[in-house]
């Protein structure tokens, strides 16, 4: 056997198993892929201040291209996965892979406003306080456990109608008589 056959068949007996180990992204990999490439994208658009495309020169457009390709091959390094598999991988999705995708991108969405929740110091438990209009939408104002709730009825204080001769003119002062037309430059 000749040298470059020997070369040719070796190559390509380790190559074969580089193509049967090429590893299935579970759906939480691909939407953390997907959450940090959005991110760095946004970054990389905020640092050029958000303009389109049409609104830049061609040496522009080079270089915030060049700046997204590397803030997307950043985020590939970053979880260990080569661009062509990523791309491989999304574009044999179907419609079921592609939902578990977006449920695993929604619960890391929820993961991520709970972690914020939580630094914050607020508890998931709270109960933010609203102020309601009429006693169709009566609203809690205040919750403490083991009391009674207090309920608000009516118009919050702020945006109550004053009271005759608090400032509001007199119905007789407001209109005109009914028969008299306004003068378009008398009010």
């Amino acid at each position: 056997m000749s040298r470059r056959l020997s070369v040719l068949l070796l190559s390509t007996w380790l190559s074969v198993p580089a193509l049967a180990l090429a590893e299935e992204l579970p759906p939480e990999k691909l939407a953390r892929i997907r959450r940090d490439e959005k991110e760095a994208l946004e970054k990389v658009n905020a640092a050029h201040g958000g303009k389109k495309s049409s609104e830049m020169n061609t040496a522009e457009r080079r270089q915030i291209i060049q700046e997204q390709q590397e803030a997307v091959q950043g985020v590939m390094d970053k979880h260990g996965v080569s661009r062509k598999d990523y791309a491989r991988q999304v574009g044999r999705m179907g419609p079921k892979q592609n939902a578990q995708v977006d449920a695993a991108e929604k619960a890391l969405e929820a993961q991520k406003q709970s972690a914020a929740g939580e630094s914050r110091g607020q508890s998931p438990e709270e109960v933010p306080i609203e102020r309601g209009w009429g006693s169709e939408q009566q609203v809690e104002q205040e919750g403490t456990e083991g009391t009674l709730p207090i309920v608000e009825h009516g118009l919050p204080t702020e945006e109550q109608v004053p009271a005759e001769g608090e400032g509001m003119p007199m119905p007789e002062e407001a209109a005109s008589p009914e028969g008299e037309p306004v003068p378009a430059g008398e009010p």
